[in-house]
């Protein structure tokens, strides 16, 4: 049986938990398992009606509401028999994302090895652990100096094989036994009552799903929008606009929100305009979410085109417009991208470019809990268990590519990095992405192997096609949305097309990923120049690790 929190605590008060509890329960025979892998699994498995080809928008707003739902009535019920809610709690605007936990230790499997930090309940936690003859791990947990008798610690153990939640609300120790697979164990704690973590839970599903974006994003990437006082319509004409200048669009929603803040951007679209040599006619290209494709200048403007509201002109420069390179830009972007595919593959590489410096601070600690790789290796996995086709498009392809493997999932893609990089295995989304490596795609329906481009790297290719970057080697796949508007070939300021909410794109960078300070100071532009390509300063181990990648992508 599962024990409630409310019923361990009494039984604690009445002195019938024994300090080691052993059972029938939970993958590491404790009676205190709160969630286990397989109770997710069986929220986000997928029905008879859900396999088969589906969008990643339609699949991902389906995941979101399966997680709405569950945390909405069985955590809910969890929660409350808990007795944690003990000023604990992270309220309103910091519950975003609150139950991500905080890694706290790496436990191997050769050798004996031993952690020591504190929680949110006990002023210190011991965790050590050994390996037994069978292949198994056993993890002690010495649970000292607790803050309250009313006041649950609860630590997460999983890789990506699998993972369970723990709660303790008394000193002791606890034992565990891990003997899912043969990988490392992280260990993790979170840091908030289990109650408010459920909260966030529903809380952030809900602003995915658009509600109060607004708040999100003046308490994540710090940004206010004013209203314009007479939004109006358009006031330009295509003669206005010319090849080589591009669109910057801020939807309002919570998945631009989020790539808002995952990129340092006001703007979470970018387009370009071509003209189509033959006719003449000028067309903004893009790549969405229904794919790369071209509207005309009329279709882009008309009124009642939403998704291109709040779109801000940013021209070329003078200098840069008179060597824009129409006709080749154009022969590239049909040639090589028009009726591919959106570029899933490689989306969310484009925000991480460092061992650890771009993964999500939250602001509920002042930025002390931040999400990590370990925790990303655990989510990649669950996903990958769930549903392998989404995992594949998603992040496989792109760790295989990175690996020089194909095929590999999620918890072998982690054993095959480890042997190339023993203890570095979170390196691995770090390595930038090759512009020549292609994906399984679409070509006005018809399945090929073609290169992978989200919006602001598809700008970058029509520039780069263009001429603009002269012989500067440019890795277009690693650009987002403030890559592209905050280089020097662009004018400054720019110009609002129209939208409700007045666009600064001189504003400062925005706090990415809550980073505690803005990294770029208004009005500083990106120079293109011949190490705009390169990758981000990293730590020695980090360089040589990365210089052993080169040699490995090279043969």
């Amino acid at each position: 049986m599962r024990f409630t929190p409310i019923s361990v605590a009494v039984a604690g008060l009445l002195g019938v938990c024994d300090a080691q509890l052993a059972g029938d329960n939970g993958m590491f025979g404790s009676p205190v398992t709160l969630i286990s892998s397989k109770d997710v699994e069986s929220v986000l498995s997928e029905g008879p009606t859900e396999t088969g080809t589906r969008s990643v928008p339609d699949w991902f707003n389906s995941t979101m509401a399966k997680i709405k739902s569950w945390a909405g009535s069985e955590l809910k019920k969890l929660a409350w028999g808990a007795l944690d809610d003990l000023g604990h709690d992270i309220k309103g605007e910091d519950m975003y994302w609150n139950f991500v936990p905080r890694h706290v230790a790496t436990l191997g499997r050769s050798s004996e090895e031993s952690y020591e930090f504190e929680g949110r309940c006990f002023g210190t936690i011991k965790v050590h652990s050994y390996p037994e003859s069978d292949g198994s791990l056993t993890i002690e947990a010495t649970y000292k100096h607790p803050v309250s008798s009313m006041c649950a610690e609860y630590l997460i153990l999983g890789n990506a094989a699998d993972f369970d939640m723990q709660y303790r609300f008394f000193r002791g120790t606890e034992t565990y036994k891990w003997s899912s697979d043969s990988g490392k164990v992280y260990i993790f704690d979170l840091r908030t009552s289990f109650s408010s973590a459920v909260e966030g839970i529903i809380k952030t599903a809900d602003f995915l799903f658009s509600h109060d974006v607004f708040e999100f994003l003046q308490r994540y990437p710090e940004l206010t929008f004013d209203k314009r006082t007479d939004p109006g319509g358009v006031d330009i004409n295509e003669e206005d606009i010319h090849p080589g200048d591009a669109v910057l669009v801020t939807y309002m929603v919570g998945s631009s929100a989020s790539i808002m803040w995952v990129s340092g951007s006001v703007a979470s679209h970018s387009v370009i305009f071509l003209r189509e040599p033959s006719t003449g006619v000028l067309y903004a290209v893009e790549a969405a979410a229904q794919g790369i494709h071209k509207l005309t200048f009329d279709e882009f403007l008309k009124e009642d085109a939403g998704w291109y509201n709040n779109a801000v002109l940013v021209p070329l420069k003078e200098e840069e417009r008179a060597k824009f390179d129409n006709d080749a830009a154009w022969h590239k972007f049909v040639e090589d991208f028009d009726g591919n595919d959106y570029g899933y593959n490689n989306l969310v590489f484009s925000a991480i470019d460092s061992m650890d410096g771009n993964y999500p601070c939250l602001p509920m600690d002042n930025y002390q809990t931040c999400l990590s790789w370990e925790f990303v290796e655990v989510a990649c996995g669950l996903l990958d268990r769930v549903s392998p086709e989404m995992a594949d498009v998603l992040f496989l392809q792109g760790y295989n590519h990175r690996l020089g493997t194909s095929g590999l999932n999620m918890m072998e893609i982690v054993k095959a990095t480890d042997v190339l990089y023993p203890g570095f295995s979170g390196i691995l989304p770090a390595l930038p992405e090759q512009d020549q490596w292609e994906y399984p795609t679409h070509h006005d329906g018809q399945p090929i192997r073609g290169p992978a481009r989200v919006c602001s790297a598809l700008v970058c290719e029509m520039l780069r096609a263009g001429g603009v970057f002269g012989n500067h080697d440019v890795s277009c796949t690693e650009f987002t949305p403030w890559d592209i508007y905050s280089m020097d070939v662009f004018t400054s300021p720019t110009y609002q097309l129209k939208g409700d909410y007045a666009i600064d794109l001189t504003k400062p960078e925005p706090l990415r990923l809550g980073q505690k300070r803005a990294m770029q100071p208004p009005g500083i532009m990106s120079t293109v120049s011949a190490d705009i390509a390169g990758i981000c300063i990293l730590p020695p181990m980090a360089a040589k690790l990365f210089a052993v990648w080169v040699r490995v992508a090279s043969q």
